[in-house]
């Protein structure tokens, strides 16, 4: 039991210091997807300007 609970102790700190990085990336990604499409609608609006 207690050779258990060493080999655990060190997974569990691995996971929680492996927890912000995962965060930051998923907020990188989304942060990317939502300025894609940001310039997306501006370029749509930009095009209908042009138009008129």
């Amino acid at each position: 039991m207690g050779d258990a609970m060493f080999t655990l102790l060190p997974m569990i700190g691995l996971l929680i210091s492996l927890i912000p990085i995962v965060i930051a990336v998923y907020v990188i990604i989304m942060w990317v997807n939502l300025t894609k499409e940001r310039n997306a609608y501006l370029k749509e609006i930009a095009e209908e300007l042009r138009r008129r």
